[in-house]
């Protein structure tokens, strides 16, 4: 039995600490255990925020190369034989990055307005869409599609 004594000089001796290394180690490897546990998850975190962002700046990206697609101004598109044809694969891709992002960020508010925003310019291509109505997409951009159509 341990038994505790008022003098300090007890408390630094080699016979008190080594009768408690057992319980100390055990602190220490649960607060070491807790501390991974965080890590890992910040981790995780971060290479989702990562991939959102990359796959974000791939859409940028397509939108500096073919400004004209980016807008998704309707009468310049439909009157313009070339653009007809490139447009709904800037849609495409564009919907591949947005479904890219949502699936790693899929409770991200901020995330989905953002890319409420840019559906909404293309929103009268999306309704002619074929892959929009046989839902081709992940739930989670078909909920956002069908909100701005």
């Amino acid at each position: 039995m341990i038994c505790f004594s008022n003098d300090i000089g007890y408390y630094l001796t080699f016979d008190f600490w080594n009768k408690r290394a057992d319980i100390i180690v055990a602190v220490v490897a649960v607060i070491a255990l807790l501390f991974t546990v965080i890590q890992i998850k910040i981790n995780k975190m971060e290479a989702r925020r990562a991939t959102a962002l990359t796959a974000y700046n791939e859409y940028l990206k397509l939108s500096f190369d073919f400004p004209e697609y980016s807008y998704g101004y309707e009468q310049y598109i439909t009157n313009n034989c070339s653009a007809f044809d490139k447009y709904p694969w800037f849609v495409s891709k564009m919907l591949f990055c947005f479904e890219q992002i949502l699936s790693v960020e899929k409770n991200n508010k901020e995330w989905k307005i953002a890319l409420e925003s840019q559906l909404s310019k293309h929103s009268w291509f999306l309704k002619k869409s074929k892959s929009v109505r046989r839902k081709e997409w992940s739930n989670d951009l078909q909920e956002i599609i069908n909100k701005v159509i």
